[in-house]
């Protein structure tokens, strides 16, 4: 069983769960953080992290990128993909543009990503693949529908990847809210009423970011070796 010592990939790591991972496990193993976002790898460099700049759009790339960090740190103990992209609106008023790049983000890019990790010039043979999904892929909403869809096929393909990349696991973990660079973007959505209310409708309490960290260190660990296939909700209860 894969233990957290090893070499842990995170997909996504300039800001929010990604950040808080790759810090996570920084104490305990060799991670190499993947991000776009020179300014934010930067910070990462400075605590000691080895860091990639990459686009996960640019799905030609991630072949080698994977090649290059195994070929720099070892094999893979771990993959942990957390890029994502949400976009709030109306159907009728997305464009071609955007709707492509919600897909390539949340859905066609860990699915390459999951594909190389499966290699085994890749990743040992008790490597553990992990995905941030989101409560949304069971609980659709208007102005959302795409993400939520985006996140339902993350879903089929963690316990698809499950059966066929054995004796790898594969995990997801799925978020409610969190207050996050992604959702503070939308800070008119989210204010101060919309917080209160999710506390109270949440009987353990609206979920942080850590959690859903310690959550993703649980999957991963040696204590986890029989779950794979399973993407957990960490939301405080607010979903139920």
């Amino acid at each position: 069983m894969a233990d957290p010592a090893g070499h842990i990939l995170v997909v996504g790591a300039s800001s929010g769960i990604g950040r808080a991972v790759a810090e996570h496990f920084a104490g305990q193993a060799s991670v190499t953080a993947l991000a776009r976002r020179a300014d934010k790898l930067a910070e990462l460099t400075d605590a000691g992290i080895a860091t990639v700049a990459a686009d996960v759009t640019d799905l030609a790339a991630i072949g080698g990128v994977l090649q290059a960090a195994v070929a720099e740190r070892g094999l893979l103990t771990g993959l942990v993909y957390c890029a994502g992209v949400q976009i709030i609106k109306p159907l009728r008023s997305l464009g071609v543009d955007e709707v492509a790049r919600l897909y390539t983000t949340n859905l066609v890019a860990p699915t390459l990503f999951a594909a190389a990790f499966g290699n085994a010039r890749i990743s040992t043979r008790d490597a553990v693949f992990c995905a941030v999904s989101s409560v949304a892929a069971q609980r659709p909403e208007p102005a959302i529908v795409p993400y939520a869809a985006s996140k339902a096929g993350l879903d089929a393909l963690i316990r698809g990847l499950a059966r066929e990349l054995a004796p790898r696991r594969a995990v997801g973990v799925a978020p409610g809210w969190l207050d996050t660079e992604m959702t503070q973007a939308h800070a008119r959505l989210y204010g101060d009423a919309f917080k209160a209310a999710l506390e109270k409708r949440s009987p353990a309490g609206a979920a942080t970011v850590e959690a859903v960290v310690d959550a993703i260190a649980f999957l991963m660990s040696p204590q986890a070796r029989h779950v794979t296939g399973e993407i957990l909700r960490v939301d405080g209860g607010a979903t139920l």
